[in-house]
């Protein structure tokens, strides 16, 4: 099975979900009079673009790689999850806006109770989407799809404060008819986290920041037990899309001919690829460990590239 087909396949079911659920949420929040459905409505709609950059990243991602592209197009998934975090964004922003102007009238409407249901299927069908997402982006280590799984949480909580936001208003009667702007404003300043959250990471990887230390020491502790590499420093690592890519300067016994020492570069790179196929690209400068070259530890502080 091709790495992305899964991915395309559970971005294909959202898509088709987010269109049936935006166009019935919002529709089903101007009948039955609530400000809240219809927000969650538009919510699932911008979706549909999220979805859309999803199958973008991927296939775009995915391309071998060419003249203008040496390194390959990898960073075009960071590129789609920072769209996704953006689209969020400009909603959240919306869904505040529209609740800050909405108590300005002072007074709202009782919504339908029918509106309880429709908060309820979206709520079931979006959480379904949320774990199913997510488990093909933890095999696919994907964390374009990772983000998308979090747009149908999103999703799924928005239903879900909607749905009982709309129970206490049923139960509660006309007095309790604020909630519903007031849920619409929650909701869009929480969204408003996420999606800063989203974009951070995104913008984080297409800087070429750093991954986190624990992934750093997780790929260093398989250098130095490589027969013949005494000591190693400037390793450096860098995030591509869902991948990683590292370069480091490798030291081994200057009395070691060319050939050897390459042999233990190899080594070196193969062991790392292998245990880790998050890794795509390992580049070994070989150095001899002598005093100008070795350092005190054989090893220095973790750069970005």
């Amino acid at each position: 099975m091709r790495r992305g087909s899964e991915g395309y396949r559970v971005t294909a079911v959202s898509f088709v979900l987010n269109l049936f659920l935006g166009v019935g949420k919002s529709l089903g929040g101007l009948f039955f009079g609530s400000s809240a459905l219809v927000a969650d409505g538009l919510h699932s709609l911008t979706d549909l673009v999220s979805d859309l950059a999803v199958f973008f990243g991927l296939a775009i991602s995915e391309m071998p790689e060419d003249e203008n592209h040496p390194y390959g197009h990898h960073k075009f998934a960071s590129f789609a999850q920072l769209i996704i975090g953006l689209l969020l964004l400009g909603l959240s922003a919306w869904l505040v806006v529209a609740a800050v102007l909405s108590f300005q009238g002072g007074e709202w409407a009782e919504p339908n109770h029918a509106a309880v249901w429709v908060a309820l299927g979206s709520l079931l069908a979006k959480e379904s989407m949320y774990w199913w997402t997510r488990a093909v982006a933890l095999r696919m280590r994907s964390d374009l799809l990772l983000a998308n799984a979090w747009h149908h949480r999103t999703d799924s909580f928005s239903s879900l404060a909607v749905c009982a936001a709309l129970v206490a208003i049923w139960i509660g009667g006309p007095g309790w008819a604020i909630l519903d702007p007031l849920l619409s404003l929650l909701l869009g300043a929480w969204l408003v986290r996420e999606a800063i959250r989203i974009c951070g990471r995104a913008v984080n990887d297409l800087l070429d920041a750093a991954p986190e230390r624990e992934i750093i020491e997780d790929l260093r502790e398989h250098i130095l037990p490589i027969p013949g590499a005494q000591a190693y420093h400037d390793f450096r690592a860098r995030k591509i899309g869902d991948f990683y890519e590292i370069d480091l300067h490798l030291q081994v016994d200057p009395k070691l001919t060319v050939e050897q020492g390459h042999e233990i570069a190899k080594e070196v790179k193969r062991e790392i690829l292998s245990t880790h196929p998050e890794v795509i690209r390992a580049l070994v400068h070989l150095e001899p460990a002598t005093d100008e070259h070795l350092l005190e530890k054989g090893v220095s502080d973790v750069e970005s590239l």
